[in-house]
């Protein structure tokens, strides 16, 4: 902060490029790990987080001054079980350790892994219980899964939604999570892998939680399509971490945020080229001073007003590609003192 400047995105941080999400040959990947490694490091990327389906490994190995390898790992969970599975809802759960050594997973289900398309090699798995985990597909159990591997100390985010055929019952449900993914590369091949719609869902149903992009890599159409800003400073798994908890990072599919801080009554905004620069909330803002464009992609920097129904701000960069940039949600009590004056707004703040 200077003077009474908010940094919402601070560009004088270090930040790391990074796919939170990763499929290698431990599961149903075409590349090893190393393999993900080197092409995600030739193309500027710091971080890859492996998160094979079921199974968690670590990769200490892969880390180097320049390159991080975290650990997590994806589970599933099956809805409307009567119908054929492609027609079956189904979420994913990406899970992260804190510690960077831990490998226990906080629940495993044998069944799950013998379900899979390809079964990975879980000779090596460390797990709690016997392996019989029960998954019960509702908002509550889910939530019961979510609270316990966060009470393992971990951190878990909410995947594809839309390739998913989640319904606003069980996602606007969730709780815990600290993220979503806003778009998810490898499912954007026969589904719209883009999700903002139900990012809004999730923040006025009262989830304050943040948006992730990722390529959910599995073969080379998967690559490089999403990726995730972080600002955690130092290349450390406890920093990025952190980072991702105490949501500095910003989600992208090409464009760059570089800078966005609040200033009395003002939000500012700098990016890389761009068409149009938006800023929304939790309801109808008012479009003449919600929106800049520009047909010829010079936009690149952008002041918009507070209004006094901004229970949250989230903001949108678009280049003449389409491509996005997504910030998460910033609530108001995150950069501004006042409330909103009208009673039924104030609630949203009580959530």
């Amino acid at each position: 902060m200077e003077n009474n400047r908010v940094y919402l995105i601070d560009g004088r941080k270090n930040c790391y490029k990074a796919n939170l999400h990763c499929h290698t040959t431990v599961s149903d990947g075409e590349k090893t790990p190393k393999e993900i490694k080197d092409l995600y490091k030739a193309e500027g990327y710091q971080i890859v987080a492996y998160t094979d389906h079921e199974v968690l490994v670590l990769h200490d190995d892969l880390n180097d001054g320049e390159f991080l390898a975290m650990p997590g790992y994806e589970i599933q969970i099956y809805g409307d079980m009567e119908l054929p599975k492609p027609l079956r809802r189904v979420c994913h759960l990406n899970l992260y350790p804190k510690d960077a050594g831990n490998n226990v997973m906080p629940f495993y289900n044998e069944a799950d892994v013998m379900a899979l398309s390809k079964i990975p090699d879980v000779s090596k798995a460390v797990y709690v219980g016997d392996g019989k985990e029960p998954k019960e597909y509702s908002a509550d159990g889910l939530n019961r899964l979510i609270s316990k591997a966060k009470e393992a100390g971990f951190i878990v985010s909410y995947n594809h939604p839309i390739w998913s055929r989640e319904t606003s019952d069980i996602y606007t449900g969730l709780t815990g999570i600290y993220a979503m993914e806003i778009y998810n590369h490898g499912t954007s091949t026969t589904h719209d892998a883009y999700a903002p719609s139900i990012y809004d869902e999730m923040l006025i149903s009262g989830q304050r939680i943040g948006c992730v992009a990722t390529d959910d890599t599995h073969g080379d159409i998967d690559m490089f399509g999403g990726f995730t800003m972080i600002y955690s400073g130092t290349l450390e798994h406890s920093a990025v971490i952190g980072a991702l908890e105490n949501g500095d990072y910003y989600a992208s599919r090409g464009p760059i945020i570089k800078e966005l801080w609040y200033e009395n009554g003002i939000f500012h905004i700098e990016c890389s080229p761009a068409v149009k620069i938006r800023v929304s909330n939790s309801c109808r803002r008012a479009q003449s001073k919600s929106l800049k464009i520009s047909e010829k992609a010079d936009i690149t920097v952008a002041e918009f007003p507070i209004q006094d129904i901004d229970v949250f701000v989230r903001f949108t960069v678009e280049d003449e590609f389409g491509r996005t940039a997504n910030t998460r949600a910033y609530w108001r009590d995150e950069f501004e003192t006042s409330l909103p004056s009208a009673s039924n707004v104030k609630n949203y703040l009580k959530k």
